[in-house]
């Protein structure tokens, strides 16, 4: 591993800290494929020098599974070593070998993958400190008139890289806050095309949400220069594209859409009107907001790992927060009543407690086909069905202090 997070260009298959037989059945897999290859494919479509190829490959040739038919006709080749100039082919032998290993191992063709412990490195060595100001978010927004306490909300979330919620109106320019809010992430980073865990591979670029950086590419083609990604999700999310999407027929993960975000930003719009009640969707998101790290499962192994959560995450509406989806009237005596019914109890607050509790009251409602009421017989009912089996007969329009139990 280099400075900054860079990897190191492998010299040798060693170097990948892969197992041999994964890469020479990537090898293998990939000349089959295509069916004649030069050496400089070879090396273009593994990601791999050559010359760490070179001794896989004269293996298979001592083996009788592949073969040489002369020099390749490829421009631009004429300096190269005879090696990578010369075309490459699967013999039949080769070919039922290619086959034996497809029926039993991953078939992921592609650049060879990177070591998972070495993306955990790539990875958090793409994400600095936060060192944003006001003129630069300005800067970044360039022709977007904000009111300056929506700038500081911005600023402020970035800086802390805590989760961030925009609301407004559809054209008011929720998404081109969160474009430009990856402007201020950094320079462009690098990615590998797929990561390894064991012999497990999970594919991670994604040429929908990934865009290629102009200039040089990395020496070390297993990995591309993108853009600082720009996820966004929409009323289509579910849960289940928060997880390891396993292909039993290729045998390899596709990364979660979060994964692609990492070191970028992670746009969850239009929320509240996904299939997944929001409640659900924030309650996926707790840990990693908080902890910085997300939780997967190889569902193939039966394994689970350790995903680092490094992006920006922005929950965006234009549903209003001043239309709640209980149309619940709000009475201001409720909370007195029942802070009372707390003192009584001397039970200490949670901060989960009111949803907790308003939930309770609506399901009641919904039982008695009623709209749902805030008053000392339905509070008194919620939360009784929360905390205390002993229920109690309360007048529904008596806001004085419940009696001690």
């Amino acid at each position: 591993m280099k400075a900054g997070g860079a990897l190191a260009a492998p010299r040798t298959v060693d170097d990948t800290g892969l197992r041999k037989d994964l890469v020479a059945s990537l090898v293998l897999r990939t000349i089959a494929y295509a069916d004649q290859l030069s050496g400089a494919a070879i090396e273009a479509r593994i990601g791999l020098p050559f010359e760490s190829l070179q001794p896989i490959i004269e293996e298979f040739q001592r083996n009788q599974l592949m073969d040489t038919t002369g020099f390749s006709n490829e421009p631009g080749l004429e300096s190269r070593p005879i090696p990578v100039r010369m075309s490459y082919t699967v013999s039949s032998a080769g070919r039922q070998r290619a086959a034996e290993m497809s029926a039993v191992q991953t078939r992921y063709l592609g650049p060879c993958p990177i070591r998972y412990e070495d993306y955990l490195e790539l990875v958090r060595g793409q994400v600095g400190k936060a060192n944003i100001t006001d003129a630069m978010l300005k800067k970044a927004l360039g022709e977007l008139q904000l009111e300056q306490h929506v700038i500081d909300q911005i600023g402020g979330a970035m800086v802390s890289r805590s989760s961030l919620f925009i609301f407004g109106a559809p054209g008011n320019g929720k998404s081109t806050i969160t474009e430009r809010m990856a402007l201020l992430m950094g320079a462009p980073i690098e990615i590998p095309h797929a990561v390894a865990i064991g012999d497990e591979i999970v594919r991670v670029i994604d040429p929908v949400f990934h865009r290629i950086a102009e200039g040089e590419q990395p020496a070390d083609r297993r990995l591309v220069k993108i853009e600082r990604p720009v996820v966004v999700v929409g009323g289509e999310l579910k849960l289940s594209q928060l997880d390891l999407a396993y292909d039993p027929q290729n045998r390899y993960y596709e990364a979660p859409v979060h994964w692609k975000a990492n070191a970028g930003v992670f746009v969850i719009d239009d929320f509240g009107r996904q299939e997944v009640p929001p409640m659900r969707l924030l309650n996926r998101f707790i840990v990693p907001m908080e902890k910085k790290v997300d939780y997967l499962d190889l569902s193939a192994s039966g394994r689970k790992i350790e995903l680092p959560f490094l992006c920006q995450v922005v929950f965006s509406t234009n549903l209003s927060p001043s239309s709640p989806k209980n149309k619940l009237p709000w009475v201001a005596q409720a909370v007195p009543f029942l802070l009372n019914l707390y003192t009584r109890d001397k039970r200490p607050l949670r901060g989960s407690h009111p949803r907790m509790i308003i939930a309770r009251l609506v399901d009641f409602a919904a039982y008695r086909q009623q709209p749902p009421q805030l008053n000392p017989t339905t509070l008194q009912e919620a939360y009784d069905a929360c905390f205390n089996a002993a229920l109690g007969g309360i007048d529904s329009e008596d806001w004085a202090q419940p009696p001690a139990s």
